[in-house]
């Protein structure tokens, strides 16, 4: 296998004689995204973890579930398949292959749209509510650690957008937020536990909020001014994030009659 522009794979490469590398999608917190197509199954997806993701992170946490996602076909969630190695450039990878969806992430629309209609919003977010319930009421329960509408996608294979979790699991490790642009727009999403390492079912609850918000309002419940941070310092944007949070949660009666207002049309 090849490298080119940086990425570890090419087109046309192949893995395990079972993966053949169709295109390069991009890059994420995390390592490499491909598009892949299995020699049986069609189209997936093909993450690659980059070094620092591996080392700081649980991998047999993230088998383990894997293992658990690939047993569940609910309809929003983005399918588990595999987590194996293979060797590049004498170099062990670890990867994971999940369900190809035709479509585009829930931060993408917002990127077009700012702000969606209630309805719209509301058939989102009732859907990837469905998948987080599925996962979260398994024994022991499966928290996400990272609901953000970077991780939300949309399917528009059938007439109405069907919208899918990803990616869970792989938010494990704070560690992996290690430069400001990925931190901040991660953190703007997190519960306030998680800054300390604390991930709970309910912390993906609180997160899912925020997204609805986002996803109703055009931007998130407080401000945040990054502009004034005095580097790619993580604790200081943890410290801003932290603060401004707690300031607003004071006032969180008007976040929701905004979001009612909203909901009911009185707005």
């Amino acid at each position: 296998m090849s490298r080119y522009s940086g990425k570890l794979l090419c087109k046309g490469d192949t893995i395990h004689d079972t993966y053949q590398v169709q295109c390069f999608i991009g890059k994420g917190a995390f390592g490499e995204v491909y598009r892949v197509k299995h020699k049986y199954l069609g189209l997936q997806v093909l993450k690659i973890f980059k070094d620092e993701y591996v080392e700081s992170s649980d991998l047999d946490t993230i088998t383990k579930e894997a293992r658990i996602l690939s047993a569940l076909t609910h309809p929003n969630i983005v399918r588990v398949f595999e987590t194996n190695t293979f060797k590049n450039n004498d170099k062990s990878r670890f990867f994971l292959t999940m369900g190809f969806v035709s479509g585009e992430s829930l931060a993408q629309l917002l990127e077009r749209k700012i702000s969606l209609s209630a309805t719209v919003s509301m058939s989102i977010q009732v859907a990837f509510l469905k998948g987080l319930k599925e996962v979260h009421e398994r024994n022991p329960p499966i928290i996400h650690r990272d609901i953000s509408p970077d991780n939300i996608l949309l399917s528009y294979d059938n007439e109405q957008p069907q919208a899918l979790i990803s990616d869970f699991g792989l938010a494990q490790s704070v560690d992996q937020l290690s430069h400001l642009a990925d931190a901040a727009g991660k953190y703007l999403y997190f519960a306030p536990e998680c800054f300390w390492g604390v991930y709970l079912p309910a912390s993906d609850v609180f997160s899912a909020g925020i997204v609805l918000y986002k996803m109703l309002a055009g931007r998130h419940p407080w401000d945040y001014d990054f502009d004034r941070l005095s580097g790619d310092d993580r604790k200081e944007l943890e410290t801003m994030v932290i603060r401004i949070g707690k300031k607003a949660l004071c006032h969180h009666h008007i976040i929701m009659n905004h979001v009612i207002k909203t909901l009911t049309g009185s707005f």
